[in-house]
């Protein structure tokens, strides 16, 4: 991978977090809701491991180059 498509991975891991964090807020507030049944734990789980592989791919892109 080059560093354009780790950077992308990086904000795209981002954006899942956020939106598995705030999925997790909306869950709390309303327990019955649609969304409430939805694995935002896992949502937010993913976008975390993205985000940490693609500190960890840019890191070695950087200290190689």
């Amino acid at each position: 991978m080059d560093a354009q498509t780790t950077w992308f991975l990086l904000a795209s891991g981002a954006a899942v977090t956020v939106a598995g964090a705030l999925g997790g807020v909306a869950r709390t507030r309303a327990p019955l809701a649609w969304h409430a049944h939805l694995p935002w734990n896992g949502v937010a789980f993913a976008g975390v491991a993205g985000v940490l592989f693609a500190a960890v791919h840019l890191f070695t892109l950087f200290r190689a180059g």
